[in-house]
């Protein structure tokens, strides 16, 4: 069970708050709720509710060993791709939803391979495919973000440096 104030991460990658474990009844009967703040909201008073029950749908942020320990696993990591638009959405999005940090960051390496190699071919990512790739770099980079204790801007400059010099 996760405690009151602890940073967990969502179903959908968004790093939030555990603000309160509450009862309430919404229309199925009285369950306990773990009620969620996320923490880089333009909404402060966003709220979102999650069922005690269905706690396998959220995940404590990584610590700084972890992403450390990600981050050199990296370079291994091998990328995949889809070439038909809706396999590779609905397949990215399955993959996302595991919330497995190294699969996100393959997802990751995926779309940067791509990119690169559309760029050689004066091409570019369609736009799905690149807000996609900005909104799980965003949400994992949130999380970076906090478990290293640095600011969100810095963190893609921490994954070059660290494994420059390891």
């Amino acid at each position: 069970m996760f405690e009151i104030g602890e940073k967990i991460v969502d179903k959908s990658g968004k790093v939030c708050e555990v603000l309160n474990i509450e009862e309430a009844d919404y229309g199925i009967g009285t369950k306990k709720y773990y009620v969620l703040t996320p923490c880089f909201s333009s909404n402060p008073s966003l709220r979102i509710h999650i069922p005690v029950d269905q706690e396998s749908r959220l995940r404590k942020i990584m610590t700084k060993n972890d992403v450390n320990d990600l981050i050199n696993r990296l370079p291994e990591i091998e990328t995949i791709w889809f070439i038909n638009p809706k396999v590779r959405k609905t397949k990215f999005r399955e993959i996302y939803t595991t919330g497995n940090p190294i699969e996100i960051f393959r997802l990751i390496k995926s779309f940067k391979h791509k990119k690169k190699e559309f760029l050689s071919e004066n091409k570019n990512l369609s736009f799905s495919d690149e807000a996609f790739l900005n909104e799980i770099k965003t949400n994992i980079y949130h999380e970076i973000a906090l478990a290293l204790d640095i600011d969100f801007e810095k963190v893609e400059s921490y994954i070059y440096e660290h494994l420059k010099n390891n």
